[in-house]
């Protein structure tokens, strides 16, 4: 699972099984990459059924349901994107980028104080110690 996921202020909301499931959805996604699973437009999609999240997460099929909407774009977070094929064939999965850009209030340093100057050590910088004999 990437460490964004856990670290990142935007995804707290997100709870720990939905992102349980994106990092099984994106290892499967490593799997259909090598594979060259590619719709018309040279995207990767995955399948990844509501079936294969019940026996690896080990829960119902109401919160296996309420995770996917979770992590869908319609109504989540939009970690994936879901689109449907009709006619009993499961739904493609495009795993999204999870990466955000960075968000701004994060990037940009406070503003100092007023009048407030910057601040030096007194203390001399530090040097190299001369090498002794034991």
């Amino acid at each position: 699972m990437p460490k964004v996921l856990l670290t990142d202020r935007r995804y707290k909301g997100v709870s720990m099984e939905a992102k349980v499931l994106s990092g099984l959805m994106l290892d499967r996604m490593g799997l259909f990459v090598r594979s060259g699973w590619l719709d018309s437009e040279g995207r990767v999609y995955i399948y990844f059924t509501l079936d294969d999240a019940l026996a690896m997460l080990g829960c119902g099929k109401d919160k296996a349901v309420r995770l996917f909407k979770e992590l869908d774009v319609s109504g989540g977070i939009g970690l994936i994107e879901r689109r449907k094929q009709g006619q009993g064939r499961p739904a493609r999965i495009y795993v999204k980028n999870f990466t955000l850009p960075p968000d701004p209030e994060e990037c940009e340093p406070a503003p100092a104080p007023e009048g407030s100057a910057a601040q030096t050590s007194e203390k001399p910088k530090s040097a190299l110690l001369e090498s002794r004999s034991l």
